[in-house]
């Protein structure tokens, strides 16, 4: 993968910089402010990920994005030190694919641009697969019908997953595909959760034994916490956040929410046992599947 940086931090430029060469990336251009990046820049560069700062002496992030957005087919990190509700609504409404919040940290950088390039390197194979079947003709206007509605209703969800803090984390896949054979009626809507696990491992030709029941539950319920806890985290920091005052109470306990941003609010011990919340995994599932239809419905 090929990245080019914009921060007018030296010191992160740096940072991350040696992060990505030493995946055995490259660094094809950097920059000190997103007005000395364009977009015929980037594709003689060959750039596959922007990494930009949101705030910049002259042109701040989102105002480059906007600039180059129309010609640019990469993928777009932001990172920044500050959160503002309203700079990260717009950031993510003009398709940034991750946020990271400055001081940066290595492992939480590298996971996520771990799975933004898997990201990029599937929406780029499936294009080729896709371009491929047009060419031969093999069932063209019946498989166009197909991925447009696929991807419609994966897109939003996809969206979603990404304001809960969880669209790269393993469950993500499960909840992704739970939700599209929800969408295509594949899946019984009184279905208990032990034949949920069981109606997707079928769907997907997986085989149906109690260790694949057990692991694919339990990704989907660490992903569910991690949702619930990024969502926390943002109450914590500010109560009036966007994400967290549409998305809390949605699809969790307000008591859960309540004891979790009081512990991160307050002087935590770190050797206390943080408490365990209830999380209602049926209701997660069902509330996300009933955004997804919701935010569609609003589309057309």
């Amino acid at each position: 993968m090929n990245y080019f940086i914009v921060d007018d931090d030296p010191a992160v430029r740096g940072i991350l910089k040696h992060l990505i060469e030493s995946e055995h990336d490259r660094i094809v251009g950097e920059a000190d402010d997103g007005i000395h990046v364009y977009s015929n820049q980037l594709f003689q560069t060959d750039t596959d990920i922007l990494i930009i700062d949101l705030l910049m002496p002259e042109e701040d992030g989102i105002e480059t994005i906007k600039r180059i957005n129309k010609d640019f087919n990469g993928k777009i990190v932001m990172i920044s030190q500050v959160e503002t509700k309203e700079m990260i609504a717009e950031a993510y409404q003009n398709h940034v694919e991750a946020y990271i919040t400055k001081p940066v940290n290595s492992l939480e950088v590298s996971s996520v641009l771990e799975k933004v390039s898997k990201n990029l390197k599937l929406e780029r194979s499936m294009k080729q697969i896709k371009n491929s079947l047009d060419l031969i003709g093999a069932q063209d206007h019946i498989v166009s019908d197909e991925t447009s509605v696929k991807s419609e209703f994966t897109n939003t969800a996809e969206l979603i997953l990404s304001d809960l803090g969880i669209r790269y984390e393993k469950g993500a896949e499960d909840l992704l595909g739970i939700l599209y054979a929800l969408e295509g009626n594949e899946i019984s809507s009184v279905a208990s959760l032990k034949d949920l696990w069981e109606s997707y491992l079928i769907i997907n030709s997986y085989e149906v034994t109690n260790k694949n029941i057990k692991s694919t539950e339990q990704r989907i319920r660490r992903t569910i916490l991690q949702a619930f806890n990024h969502i926390c985290s943002l109450g914590a920091m500010d109560i009036t956040h966007p994400k967290f005052e549409y998305y809390a109470m949605r699809f969790f306990e307000m008591d859960s929410i309540q004891k979790r941003i009081h512990e991160l609010n307050t002087s935590y011990n770190g050797d206390q046992r943080m408490f365990q919340p209830r999380i209602n995994v049926k209701r997660f599932i069902w509330t996300l599947y009933d955004e997804c239809k919701e935010k569609n419905a609003e589309k057309k």
